[in-house]
């Protein structure tokens, strides 16, 4: 081997050194959070996250991807966990997935997951969300192309659902955008909350319901109607549900409407935060109208 082939290899090596040295030294942190906007070509994504706990408090936040490929099946509302990796002043994501268990076509039964397919009807991110007529608490008939002009959040529960981190927690965090939009809602936001229980869950007993978490009727409404209205409204958002020994076994949607009556973002389960939530809501009702 030459001297020039043996000083080339030697600078080489060093090279390859030096930046496993300093890749080595790069800290990472694992990240969870909810994805408010993508933009694949640019490799950015926005995501309303956790803690990371020594490093940074919850907020949205703007990040990098490592790779384009690893943000192209993503879009708003879906939940992902991933490394954040930052080294020299900078970061990155890598590793980024849709977070186990999220996906909101698949049932817990036994300890077993079971994936379900979804309805024929489910209306595609983007497109408008057929309109529907369904009762309020009050007694009300409530039209969703009544509340154009502002952002709807959609979610579904029972009032009989046993489970404290399912049905439950999807009114409390209803809850806390009651909270946290205060006189907007109802004026800039709709949040509607349909049964999937109707039979049982006349507007009576959605009423009583409704006491629990101190709503707000003009702005936070738990509506009802016939089974066929019911499914028909369920099935554009995804929602897949049976009655199972005297329960409803069913899995979680929750969808985001635009002012002008596009699907925006569907959250898959019922594991996000109510801060996430509101963060999704709020980048819609920032944009133009």
């Amino acid at each position: 081997m030459s001297k020039t082939a043996r000083a080339r290899r030697r600078l080489i090596w060093a090279a390859l050194t030096l930046s496993a040295l300093a890749f080595g030294c790069a800290k990472r942190y694992r990240l969870e959070g909810m994805v408010l906007e993508v933009d694949p070509p640019a490799r950015r994504v926005v995501l309303s996250h956790k803690a990371i706990p020594g490093y940074m408090d919850a907020m949205v936040m703007p990040f990098t991807a490592r790779r384009e490929r690893e943000l192209r099946a993503l879009r708003p509302g879906a939940e992902v966990e991933s490394r954040l990796v930052v080294r020299r002043g900078q970061s990155r994501l890598e590793s980024i997935r849709i977070r186990p268990g999220a996906a909101g076509g698949v049932v817990e039964d036994q300890g077993d997951r079971i994936a379900l397919p979804e309805p024929p009807e489910k209306v595609p991110l983007g497109a408008a969300v057929p309109d529907f007529s369904l009762t309020d608490q009050n007694g009300v008939r409530v039209r969703l192309a009544d509340l154009r002009g502002r952002v709807v959040a959609v979610n579904f529960i029972y009032t009989r659902c046993p489970l404290p981190e399912v049905c439950p927690r999807l009114a409390a965090n209803f809850a806390g955008l009651q909270r946290r939009f205060g006189e907007r809602l109802g004026r800039d936001l709709a949040l509607l909350s349909v049964t999937i229980d109707p039979e049982h869950d006349t507007p009576s007993e959605l009423r009583k319901y409704a006491k629990i978490w101190n709503t707000r009727a003009e702005g936070w409404r738990f509506l009802t109607g016939s089974i066929e209205e019911v499914r028909r409204v369920a099935g554009a958002f995804g929602m897949v549900y049976w009655p199972e020994e005297g329960l409803i076994t069913h899995t979680s949607k929750t969808g985001v409407v635009t002012r002008d009556g596009r699907l925006a973002a569907l959250v898959d389960g019922p594991g996000y935060s109510a801060r996430q939530l509101g963060d999704l809501i709020q980048k819609e009702m920032e944009k133009p109208w």
